[in-house]
């Protein structure tokens, strides 16, 4: 079956930007959202194609976000050795900020300064690939970059990599530090209803505080990256922290579980694999107001992207994997809505699910509407509409899953109030 090309927004896709000055790098990413499981041949194979190949890759390590650093490279490590990967090419850079109690001679929070060490800065240019481990994205940042905001000889040699045609990878943590502004914590109901938080400085960032943006390393041009999206249903924090300074963005790249970005900085093209999908939000013409300080939002512009599928930065096309079709006249499903709660929190009705088997591939509706509840006697509710422009594919053989691919779902965020009146 011949791709089916869709565009994406293309004069829009050009303000999504971060860092205008950021010129692109000849190197590519591999961004994962968390939750990588070692039999993630996709991801995997992809990242190490990308370092070279499982007989020239070489792997730098750096295992500054989490709190047990020793064991998160060594299992990392023992993964790409099941790969092919050379043991001996698979370096630890000893960057950490909390002591891993699995060592019982050395103390990792005596590594919080090495990000200044100019031996493990040569070890990370001479290698292929570099790899930033989940766990606290914070305490990367707070170890690669100097308390001026300059960055540290271990970072300027990750740079080097990138440039240089490398590749830079990272899950959760290591994935929320891609973008150059960076969601240091939060949820989506905290986000709605108190806002952004600048100019933390703490530690454990209370999450009910609402949603705290901080400085990335920038790594990905084109816009914000969040990550463990689907599960911990992320997508009002992205929109608000979009909505709070367009003028630096308009573009948010929400990764699920055990799924990756993957971007080739070459072709500015983005590719994702793996088990789940990335949702695409464009808030160029989207619009927010305030009703006794609570946030209403409206015209967000969003897609959705699952294995094998692309979007070309240079035209603004999104390209389905191949062998899906239009689910235009020929939805699979012709069931009404029933407006399960909670799809801003933890829930069984997923985001993802809202808008492919509810919404594209559902010919009983046009319109989806969802509340979640901040308190007893108020909430937001998400409302996701198909627009004329709307369009979903699926694999025309349905033995090869429900691997779905949507462009430009209409959705709205509006704060509401509620009174239960008894039917009599």
């Amino acid at each position: 079956m011949t791709k089916i090309k869709i565009l994406f927004l293309a004069p829009l896709l050009l303000l999504s930007i971060f860092s205008k000055s950021q010129t692109l790098s000849r190197g590519s990413l591999v961004i994962v959202g968390g939750g990588l499981e070692h039999t993630n041949k996709s991801v995997y194979n992809q990242l190490i194609a990308l370092a070279g190949g499982i007989e020239k890759a070489t792997f730098a390590v750096i295992p500054s976000a989490s709190g047990v650093s020793v064991q998160s490279y060594m299992s990392f490590r023992n993964i790409l050795i099941s790969y092919g990967v050379k043991p001996e090419n698979i370096h630890l850079i000893s960057i950490a900020m909390v002591d891993d109690d699995s060592t019982v001679n050395v103390n990792e929070s005596d590594w919080r300064d090495n990000g200044n060490d100019l031996q493990l800065a040569a070890i990370v240019r001479s290698c292929s690939a570099v790899w930033f481990s989940g766990g606290d994205q914070s305490r990367t940042m707070k170890t690669l970059l100097r308390a001026d905001g300059s960055q540290t000889p271990v970072l300027e040699a990750v740079w080097d990599v990138y440039r240089s045609g490398g590749v830079i990878g990272g899950t959760s943590a290591g994935a929320a530090i891609m973008s150059e502004v960076m969601i240091g914590g939060g949820t989506s109901l905290s986000a709605l209803s108190h806002g952004v938080v600048t100019g933390y400085t703490g530690d454990d960032f209370p999450e009910s505080l609402g949603v705290w943006v901080t400085k990335g390393l920038g790594f990905f041009p084109h816009g914000l990256v969040d990550q463990h999206f689907n599960a911990r249903a992320r997508i009002g924090r992205l929109a608000m922290t979009l909505m709070n300074d367009k003028k630096r963005g308009t573009m948010g790249f929400g990764v699920d579980e055990n799924t990756a970005v993957i971007y080739d900085g070459n072709q500015d093209k983005l590719y994702v694999a793996g088990v789940a999908g990335v949702t695409i939000l464009n808030t160029s013409d989207a619009r927010i107001s305030y009703a006794q300080n609570l946030p209403n939002i409206e015209n967000l512009r969003l897609s959705y992207l699952e294995e094998g599928d692309t979007c070309d930065f240079t035209n603004g096309i999104i390209t389905p994997a191949k062998g899906k079709r239009s689910t235009k006249g020929k939805e699979r499903y012709n069931d009404r809505y029933s407006g399960q709660e909670g799809i801003l929190s933890a829930n069984v009705a997923t985001f993802r699910d809202l808008i492919t088997i509810h919404l594209t591939d559902n010919k009983a509706t046009d319109t989806i509407r969802n509340i979640t509840f901040f308190n007893p006697d108020s909430g937001f509710q998400v409302s996701l509409y198909k627009t004329p422009e709307s369009e979903g594919f699926c694999p025309e053989k349905p033995n090869r899953g429900d691997h779905y691919t949507v462009t430009d779902i209409r959705m709205d965020i509006t704060s509401v109030h509620f009174s239960v009146i008894p039917v009599k």
